[in-house]
């Protein structure tokens, strides 16, 4: 099985959900902007499961044609490849940069086996997001960004759209994470671009960001929900009603919502 939502055909949003013998998974793209920048893909099979969420940078020409290419040229690549691990997301990664002509994305891929062993690799800043078996939520990889913890609040939503590292003609070297491990039955990895990550609250301690990745927030619109499908629609419903939205402050976190394309996947090993 197969599915690719390239950017440059959402009209509105697109998405599907699906099931095989090892993890059951859900994907969802939607444009915020005039033109949707954002892409994703599924590829599956009986021994592997590959994903990706692609992000065309902004105020850039060619962005959607940018993230749209790069999907399609790393899921081509990936759906040959026998093993998750470092080699093949170094390999994925050259050839996405070889796609694009013009324009800049960024990239957060997974590949899982059956048996549960992963590989994540990422350039840019969307996040991979995890839940144990215990209903713990976390990041499983750093974002590249200009700003982030310990600076001040004024700095970082200043700077928070500008990203270190980019696929793309940039003259620079890519700046790629790479996360190796073996998911549990009934673990989940979540796949998002910064439309989800930057409309979540992030943490604030005397003028100052302490996280920015939203975990927490995440964690109280995901639940105790599990189904990839249902975790979506509740992740994507809660945002799009926040992107409308104006600014919130409390005591310990803040909300500054901004409009945006977004693309989630998520799976689970059962």
């Amino acid at each position: 099985m197969e599915k690719l939502i390239k950017g440059t055909g959402v009209k509105d949003s697109a998405g599907f959900s699906e099931k095989n013998a090892y993890c059951d998974f859900s994907a969802f793209v939607r444009k915020g902007h005039e033109e949707c920048g954002d892409s994703a893909f599924i590829y599956c099979n009986e021994k592997k499961f590959i994903a990706g969420v692609f992000d065309g940078v902004s105020g850039e020409a060619g962005a959607a044609e940018a993230s749209s290419r790069v999907a399609q040229a790393v899921m081509d690549f990936l759906k040959k490849e026998k093993k998750a691990g470092e080699d093949c997301m170094k390999g994925a990664m050259k050839e996405a940069s070889l796609a694009i002509e013009r324009g800049y994305t960024t990239a957060t891929v997974l590949f899982m086996e059956k048996d549960g062993s992963f590989a994540i690799g990422s350039v840019g800043d969307s996040i991979a997001y995890g839940i144990n078996t215990k209903g713990e939520l976390g990041t499983e990889i750093p974002q590249s960004r200009l700003v982030g913890k310990d600076h001040s609040i004024f700095k970082y939503l200043y700077f928070r759209n500008i990203v270190t590292s980019v696929i793309g003609p940039s003259g620079s070297d890519i700046d790629l994470h790479i996360l190796t491990g073996k998911l549990k039955k009934g673990e989940i990895i979540i796949l998002a671009t910064d439309g989800v990550s930057d409309n979540l609250y992030f943490k604030v301690k005397e003028g100052y960001v302490s996280d920015t990745s939203g975990t927490a927030d995440l964690h109280d619109i995901v639940e105790k929900e599990r189904e990839p499908n249902k975790i979506i629609k509740r992740i994507s419903s809660e945002i799009i009603k926040r992107m409308a939205s104006g600014k919130s402050e409390q005591a310990d976190k803040m909300l500054v919502p901004k409009t945006d394309d977004i693309a989630i996947v998520a799976v689970r090993h059962i």
